[in-house]
């Protein structure tokens, strides 16, 4: 459904929403994964639970409707589809003679049917695609459309991929300037979510309750909503939720720790967890940086940090990938990576963070190596001895264990050991397996697609960045999940 519904503001109050999906407005929409809802042109559908069905869902959406998943620009004009068409994962509308807009604009169609849980409503809908297509015997594509229905309704029947939360029950707990929140369908706890909010609140706690349902179920409603206290305005709350949803919305004074012994676990788990985070030392990008910059000896604090890995078989088709992370983000959106040219490692490294800090745009304090002496030795002299506003460093990995890191190599400094309990030190590690991801990904897709683009001769596969979360949605974690 639309996102035109007035949204009281919870800019006091520190949560986010549960996973959503949304499908972009753009002129050959994309679904992607986001916890926050938007004033946009997008459609959004949720809540969905618990994560790791969520995370299911998405892989189950792009393999099935198989809705495009790259980070590009579309027009139709692409001389050949890239490699997610030929693993079956998107309809290529990039080649229009593939896919035209109109059939493109006709399957995102079905997938909000899909997301909106609106069963009766997509049958029907294949029912006539189906029909029709059959008249005009093209049956392979009616046999197509049948595939989808049939695994839309295996989807359905799977009792762990229930993730859509019309039968779930919320409850609230009111707890030391926090609401605790726990979803649970039966004796399953699906979710939980805590909304702090400060010393020095103005409003009661009634009222802030208020705010955050009003403001909590925009896209999605439990079967029942059940509160700690009773809310003068919930008659009206009830209505506006009915007129927002069509259907009945139940609020109910109830206390979890009399009706419904999974909440109370859960509120009680919820409001440890919350607290155990209070006492933690907030590791903010400036606190980040400034560690980095004291521990590695550093001239300023790196606010921008470029991460890099090369991919290889046996020496040969090297891929070199990077990844970004900037005041406190991760930047897939300039993700990328290079197809080298050099017949060595250590060659397609140092191409890769040459070609990578000669464009101005992508300047970086720090530039994290994925390897030892060697590479920091390599990308020095083909930069000229580390010549330039940049600092270098290697993350060394520990013997046999190669998604872990053991020390890190500075040039002409002291070996530091890594520490897992520093947040610093833990960003270096997520940012270079995501450089280690990237590099793999691509260098699969070369191995295993080549053979495609050979023979409609082309020199190599078409390779483009993937996204599956929304720029700034906070749900990074919420990357596909293969189901098993």
């Amino acid at each position: 459904m639309k996102n035109d519904i007035p949204v009281a503001d919870l800019s006091n109050i520190k949560a986010n929403l549960y996973p959503h999906l949304k499908i972009t407005g753009e002129k050959f929409p994309r679904v992607l994964a986001t916890r926050k809802i938007e004033n946009d042109d997008a459609e959004y559908f949720g809540a969905f639970l618990p994560k790791t069905a969520a995370r299911m869902l998405i892989d189950f959406v792009n393999r099935t409707f198989r809705l495009r998943s790259c980070d590009i620009n579309i027009d139709g004009n692409f001389p050949v589809p890239c490699t997610q068409y030929f693993r079956r994962r998107c309809l290529a509308p990039c080649v229009s003679s593939i896919c035209g807009r109109k059939e493109y604009l006709g399957v995102v169609d079905l997938a909000k049917s899909f997301l909106a849980n609106q069963r009766q409503t997509l049958v029907g809908k294949f029912n006539a695609i189906i029909d029709e297509l059959s008249a005009s015997q093209e049956f392979e594509k009616a046999a197509r459309y049948r595939d989808i229905m049939v695994a839309a309704d295996k989807f359905w029947n799977e009792p762990r991929k229930k993730v859509w939360l019309d039968d779930a029950v919320d409850s609230f707990a009111f707890k030391e300037n926090a609401f605790h929140l726990v979803t649970h369908r039966g004796r399953s706890v699906l979710g939980r979510k805590v909304f702090a909010f400060g010393q020095s609140e103005t409003n009661s706690p009634e009222q802030i309750l208020e705010t955050i349902i009003n403001s909590f179920y925009q896209i999605h409603l439990p079967k029942e909503i059940r509160i700690p206290f009773r809310l003068a305005n919930r008659n009206e709350l009830e209505q506006r939720l009915f007129r927002r949803f069509g259907r009945e919305a139940k609020i109910i004074v109830s206390d979890p720790a009399t009706k419904g012994l999974n909440a109370f676990r859960g509120i009680n788990l919820s409001h440890s967890e919350h607290l155990l985070d209070q006492i933690k030392p907030v590791a903010t990008p400036a606190a980040i940086t400034r560690e980095l910059k004291t521990s590695f000896g550093l001239d300023v604090a790196p606010k921008r940090i470029a991460a890099f890995d090369v991919a290889h078989i046996s020496g040969s088709a090297f891929i070199a990938a990077f990844s970004v992370w900037e005041n406190g983000q991760f930047l897939s959106t300039d993700y990328g990576f290079v197809v080298s040219t050099e017949n060595t490692e250590l060659g397609a490294l140092g191409q890769a963070v040459k070609s990578y800090l000669s464009n101005a745009k992508n300047r970086s304090d720090l530039i994290v190596l994925d390897g030892g002496k060697p590479q920091l030795n390599k990308v020095s002299g083909v930069l000229n001895d580390g010549a330039g506003d940049y600092a270098l460093v290697a993350a060394v990995k520990p013997r046999g264990k190669h998604s872990s890191i053991a020390s890190f190599l500075i040039p002409d400094k002291p070996t530091i050991k890594f520490n897992p309990d520093s947040p610093a030190h833990s960003v270096l590690q997520l940012l270079r397996d995501e450089a280690h991801s990237l590099a793999n990904r691509v260098h699969r897709d070369y191995r295993e697609m080549f053979p495609f683009y050979e023979a409609r001769g082309f020199d190599h596969p078409l390779v483009v960045p993937l996204r599956f979360h929304a720029p700034n949605g906070n749900a990074d974690d919420l990357i596909p999940i293969r189901s098993i």
